[in-house]
């Protein structure tokens, strides 16, 4: 049999002509298992010398996003230097890759698939095996202290699970990607605690943790803190405080918007504060990161011709529930406003659940479909509705269209909330820029 060798690399100078290649790969294409990406990992590595820095592995249904916003915020205060990886993103490829706070830019990121694809083996890669080995190779070239990477799906046989990582963190846990993780929380538990690692500084944050992800961790002989177990939480004004055995410390409420984030804040202060972890943090940093963190699209607040505008990424039961709480907390409506959902969702997604939690805190629903090849259509969506609920367009129209319906039908002092899908907010967010809404 004739040795494989390497195709005739295409040419491909600008990021838009790699994303382009790389979206003819299928980018909705999942497969699990690592021994393919693990084994063009470690060619590059190996041709090219790279020599692993601290790694941060944070996997969960929920809150991952702000769970890396806030380790990379307070590691950089403390003066390291960090990269950080996260999907998917709202606008911009380059969003998933951030150094040193920043959003690639685009020669290092072209840098880095001219390199990858080189490699035998790369045009075997998924669209996400291919973006986590570029900013593997962005961080390695750029020398960084710290790696904080987000598990994209699961945790077991996720591309970025390839890395043994010194620190691990596990956020909340719900039901999402069922058909592929599993149906319970206890088996989506066991694919999560895929990240665990022997004698690593490791934490699990859930405020209703599955016992599975602790045997898991016994097995490994892994020093696992759990929430409620190992420290607890309680809210003193104005502060949150955290109490392991017999010590208690406070610490002033993150930048984030909502109670769950001061869960996920807590994951994050006992992680940096495990006596496993390599890279230690001062209570300075702590503060300092916590009150600065961002993530956007997470409960983001703008104004659009005197509406209050809510984006949020909010895409199963748990993360609108928490919107739900969200707006309950910091947006209440008077008695002259009224508050509008747009909504569009995945077809994978539990749409009925989450419409039926969200359903009383909305005088009407405008409804389109997304940019995917996995939208729900929209009467998918309005069967789930009240009829007498459903003010938009009742035919096919892009999600875009369901947010001017909303903008039209609604009036100065009212609120426009945005939710149900990355898409969702993605499209959205991009339209404001080009109407001119100025959004951090």
């Amino acid at each position: 049999m004739p040795v494989q060798t390497q195709a005739e690399p295409i040419p491909r100078q600008t990021l838009a002509e790699w994303l382009a290649w790389l979206e003819h790969l299928n980018p909705n294409h999942i497969e699990l298992g690592l021994d393919r990406v693990r084994r063009v990992w470690q060619a590059v590595r190996q041709s090219h010398g790279f020599v692993l820095p601290t790694i941060v592995t944070v996997a969960g249904t929920n809150g991952k996003g702000s769970s890396v916003a806030m380790l990379e915020a307070i590691l950089m205060a403390e003066g390291y230097r960090v990269g950080a990886y996260t999907s998917p993103h709202l606008e911009r490829f380059n969003e998933r890759i951030r150094i040193q706070g920043m959003d690639i830019e685009d020669e290092p990121l072209v840098n880095a698939m001219i390199l990858l694809d080189a490699e035998l083996g790369a045009h075997e890669l998924t669209y996400f095996e291919w973006a986590t080995l570029c900013a593997f190779i962005v961080f390695a070239l750029a020398k960084l202290d710290v790696w904080v990477l987000e598990v994209g799906l699961g945790g077991r046989l996720d591309a970025v699970n390839i890395l043994d990582a010194d620190l691990a963190l596990i956020t909340n846990i719900g039901l999402d990607h069922q058909a592929i993780l599993g149906a319970d929380r206890a088996a989506i538990a066991r694919e999560k605690a895929g990240i665990l690692r022997a004698n690593q500084a490791a934490v699990y944050a859930d405020p209703n943790p599955e016992p599975a992800v602790w045997t898991m961790a016994r097995a490994l002989n892994c020093p696992l803190w759990i929430r409620d177990k190992n420290f607890y939480l309680t809210q003193q004004s104005p502060n949150w405080c955290m109490n392991f055995a017999s010590s208690q410390t406070c610490w002033p409420y993150p930048n984030l918007k909502g109670l769950m984030q001061i869960g996920n804040a807590a994951g994050v202060v006992a992680l940096l504060q495990h006596p496993k972890n390599p890279r230690p943090v001062s209570r300075q940093a702590i503060e300092q990161g916590l009150k600065s963190a961002q993530v956007i699209g997470r409960y983001e607040c703008v104004t659009h011709q005197g509406r209050l505008i809510i984006l949020d990424v909010a895409h199963n039961l748990e993360s609108v529930e928490a919107l739900l709480e969200n707006m309950q907390l910091n947006n209440g409506l008077n008695q002259e406003s009224q508050r509008f959902a747009v909504f569009g969702a995945l077809n994978d997604k539990p749409i009925s659940r989450m419409l039926e939690a969200a359903k009383p805190a909305f005088n009407g629903w405008f409804v389109g479909y997304l940019s995917s090849e996995r939208s729900a259509s929209v009467a998918a969506i309005l069967a789930h509705l009240p009829e007498q609920d459903c003010l938009g367009s009742r035919y096919e129209t892009n999600i875009v269209s369901a947010y001017n319906q909303a903008l039209a039908h609604s009036k100065a002092g009212d609120q426009i909330v945005v939710f149900g899908s990355f898409f969702t907010v993605s499209a959205i967010r991009h339209h404001l820029k080009q109407v001119g809404v100025h959004l951090v």
